[in-house]
């Protein structure tokens, strides 16, 4: 066993027993994911997502490793934070809670870009969906990286990116617009895990696409740029490098 990049067999088992343990709960929730899991959208956006699924399952197996190596150290694990357990770490399930959010890949549902944030409460980028989360804020930072829980979520988007392209059908947008959307949740969850998890990295791609500011969010040209525009562009470099690597 590799850690922290691959759990292997033993990442494999640990989050399907997991899993297992959530379905023997049999909730309405399961019965409403499978009724979805039935469905032929649903089955088309599994058959052309199954890589970016697998590479969730891979994510959230070493999670739940370390989780294990990690019991009592903190109150909560990633399934109990958002307090459905073990769904969170299967893709299958993921990829069908995304119906709803979605209207059926119809509309783009309301998105956390900045998910990280919603975890420590050390940033903005999950304000305006405090109210509504219970264990707002209540993870560190540290349990967050030592935990890989950023791992889990960029399988979830890099998911939902995928289904988008497979079976996106928006209404009141283009089909480029509508991907572009979850391009950029998906690169911007990155770029906030980068800076709370890899922060010499997260500068240096600062640094390669937008050499004029620096990693402490100044410009160093001439400009009125202020801070809070530092983030939007960087973020706006580090999409454009995302759609070259996915289109």
């Amino acid at each position: 066993m590799i850690l922290p990049y691959f759990g292997g067999a033993e990442g494999e088992a640990c989050r399907v027993a997991a899993v297992d343990a959530w379905r023997a709960q049999n909730s309405t929730l399961k019965a409403e994911l499978d009724a979805v899991m039935e469905t032929d959208l649903y089955q088309i956006a599994k058959s052309h997502c199954q890589p970016q699924i697998e590479l969730y399952n891979v994510a959230s197996g070493v999670t739940c490793l370390i989780e294990k190596s990690t019991k009592g150290q903190y109150n909560l694990t990633y399934g109990g934070f958002w307090d459905d357990g073990g769904i969170y770490f299967d893709g299958d399930y993921d990829l069908a809670t995304m119906f709803s959010q979605t209207s059926n890949f119809t509309e783009a549902g309301d998105g956390t870009p900045c998910i990280s944030d919603c975890y420590t409460g050390t940033g903005l980028g999950c304000l305006y969906l405090k109210p509504w989360i219970t264990n707002y804020g209540k993870i560190t930072t540290e349990q967050y990286c030592q935990e890989a829980w950023g791992g889990i979520d960029t399988g979830y988007n890099m998911i939902k990116l995928c289904a988008a392209k497979a079976i996106g059908a928006p209404s009141n947008m283009t089909q480029l617009e509508y991907i572009n959307i979850f391009r950029y949740q998906l690169s911007t969850q990155q770029e906030c895990d980068y800076k709370k998890c890899f922060p010499d990295l997260d500068d240096g791609i600062l640094s390669t696409s937008c050499p004029n500011v620096t990693g402490n969010g100044s410009v160093t040209a001439s400009g009125g740029f202020m801070h809070d525009l530092v983030f939007d562009f960087k973020t706006s470099a580090v999409v454009l490098l995302f759609v070259a690597w996915l289109a």
